[in-house]
């Protein structure tokens, strides 16, 4: 055959392969942007889409970084450009990969280093925890899943405030003690204190939020699953918005918490019109919290959060054991 009809053939080759490429990519789009556009509506309105967005959000990359990989080899820059985009849209909006710029400490402002742990109340490996804490050398530690006795002296010499199964613990003075009650749903409160540190006074809220009415397994059958996940968005509509209604205004005030919340949330973007997320503002990487069979990290439900003039400096997670969850830490600027 001679080498002119070779290229006849390989020309309809080329175009298929072409229009093939195109139309994986542009569902690779579709895959990204309709994720993201039903987990903004209607997002928590719908069982179905309430469960996308408390889902991991890594795998939404994948698509797109495939396609990517694909065109890149077959020399396709238009379509390379496009699946790039995409996989980047993915890792930032959808995943919460954050890459934040160093920040300092303003005139006049005194730093306070704070740290957030559901501590899983059933360990008893206290001594690790112990140690833990001690290690990070914080100025105040917030605990969630803490109400058994083992941890009520867990920081000898720090003076501390205990609601249900959340404690705070002060390394200098709490000058005052509020119980917030936060009915129906169980945890039925929220721990304020007003506490002296050597950074300054600033106010610290603990909380933790449930992801349903009952502590259990999420369900598998269709309808026992469909009632679970909106359980959990009634639970988080009446926690949250309790939350906000007591934020305390104009002064320093940090939350912390375990909320069961991922940042797809519109529970997240309601506190984020008040607060501002530490890890958002300060944090590198994805940030996840939860830890799957204490394993793989795949969700960021547990928070710090900054309001009154106090922002982040530096915010990042630290491993997980003795519990499910990775601790939260962040050294806060209070303001002058």
């Amino acid at each position: 055959m001679s080498e002119r009809a070779e290229r006849a053939l390989e020309r309809p080759r080329s175009r298929r392969r072409g229009c093939a490429l195109t139309a994986l990519s542009v569902a690779a789009w579709m895959i990204v942007g309709g994720v993201w556009a039903l987990e903004h509506r209607p997002g928590e309105d719908w069982w179905p889409t309430a469960l996308l967005t408390y889902g991991p959000q890594v795998q939404w990359i994948a698509p797109a970084a495939l396609m990517l990989l694909v065109t890149a080899i077959a020399r396709r820059p238009l379509l390379s450009a496009g699946n790039c985009a995409a996989a980047l849209f993915a890792l930032f909006c959808l995943a919460g990969w954050q890459i934040t710029l160093p920040r300092e400490s303003r005139p006049g402002e005194a730093v306070v280093r704070i740290a957030t742990w559901n501590v899983y109340g059933y360990t008893r490996d206290r001594e690790t925890v112990q140690g833990r804490i001690l290690s990070w050398d914080c100025d105040i530690v917030c605990l969630q899943e803490s109400a058994r006795p083992r941890f009520a002296d867990l920081l000898p010499g720090w003076e501390s405030m205990r609601s249900g199964d959340l404690r705070i613990y002060v390394r200098r003075r709490i000058t005052r003690r509020e119980v917030i009650r936060t009915g129906p749903y169980r945890p039925r409160s929220m721990a304020l204190v007003e506490a002296e540190t050597d950074a300054g006074p600033v106010t610290v809220m603990n909380v933790h939020f449930p992801r349903a009415t009952r502590s259990r397994s999420m369900p598998r059958q269709v309808e026992p699953l469909a009632r679970y996940v909106r359980t959990g968005v009634t639970v988080r509509d009446s926690k949250f918005a309790q939350l906000i209604e007591h934020l305390p205004a104009e002064v320093p005030l940090i939350v912390a918490g375990d909320m069961n919340t991922p940042p797809t949330s519109r529970y997240w973007r309601r506190l984020d019109a008040h607060l501002s997320d530490a890890f958002d503002a300060a944090g590198r990487g994805f940030g996840h919290t939860f830890v799957w069979r204490r394993k793989l990290a795949l969700l960021r439900i547990d928070y710090l959060w900054t309001g009154g003039g106090a922002r982040a400096l530096r915010c990042w997670t630290e491993e997980a054991q003795p519990s499910d969850h990775r601790p939260v830490l962040a050294e806060i600027a209070l303001p002058p």
